[in-house]
């Protein structure tokens, strides 16, 4: 596959995607197909045994693609079929199933989706600049990308993951720390020289080793995940096509807040 929205090297057992279309970097649907393109071929290839994503620019991600928005919304004909809710879930699915260790460097902005795939690498490093916030309630959408309402509940608990969502203020790194979201905070100067340094030192460990660890804690805290998974879609469906849904995206491709009607 010829990539348009990164670009992808090998820097001895590190695998490296590097976003590289700033200043928003958006996860359209064009981007999630090349990440899961970059995906095969790197856990396809032996020699990368840590897979590391980086960006370009002063932001990580800027979330999802509005124009990819606009056009679903106004039921426009689409070049890739698959809905935002399958593709975005199908990446951080791959993520986070990943038989090989990742990991992931950010600074400035990450928000909406963007923070689904950022959350389900294994190490987080981010920049003091970092700012997250993932706030779907508040745009009408409930989260249907396996992350807010489906894995992070699990991986940070019920209290952190409500004050996540409803205080809808967002979170800078250190916050995001406390929180249990990020790994380490660094300058934003060191971010990707720092996660290039674990990247490294990750890429030291026993690949069989890594394996069946990343599976036995799969196992221990996700033992339902996949009838979790199916409810979580369903949920996300039935919102989707209210009144307020449609509302609350329009509203954030025009940067307002919209005012829901409750139908």
């Amino acid at each position: 596959m010829e990539y348009t929205l990164l670009s992808t090297q090998i820097d001895g057992h590190v695998g490296i995607i590097t976003l590289t279309n700033p200043p928003k970097n958006s996860f359209s649907k064009r981007l999630i197909v090349e990440m899961l393109d970059v995906l095969d071929v790197f856990e396809a290839n032996d020699q990368v045994r840590t897979i590391f994503l980086r960006s370009t620019g002063e932001h990580f991600s800027q979330g999802a693609d509005a124009d990819d928005i606009k056009k679903s919304l106004a039921g426009e004909e689409e070049e890739i079929k698959e809905s935002f809710s399958v593709l975005g879930g199908r990446l951080v699915e791959r993520i986070d199933n990943c038989p090989k260790s990742t990991i992931v460097a950010a600074r400035g902005r990450c928000i909406g989706g963007s923070t689904a795939v950022f959350s389900a690498f294994d190490i987080r490093i981010v920049g003091e600049s970092f700012y997250i916030k993932d706030g779907d309630i508040y745009y009408g959408t409930v989260g249907s990308w396996g992350m807010s309402s489906l894995r992070l509940p699990i991986w940070i608990g019920r209290n952190k993951i409500m004050d996540y969502m409803f205080l809808n203020e967002g979170f800078n790194g250190r916050q995001a720390y406390e929180l249990g979201i990020v790994s380490k905070v660094v300058s934003d100067e060191t971010v990707n020289d720092v996660g290039l340094f674990y990247a490294r030192k990750m890429a030291t460990a026993a690949p069989v080793a890594v394996r069946y660890f990343k599976e036995c804690v799969r196992v221990a805290t996700a033992a339902n995940l996949e009838q979790a998974r199916k409810f979580e879609l369903e949920a996300a469906s039935i919102v989707f096509a209210t009144e307020d849904s449609k509302a609350g995206l329009a509203a954030v491709i025009r940067g307002e807040q919209a005012e829901f009607k409750g139908k």
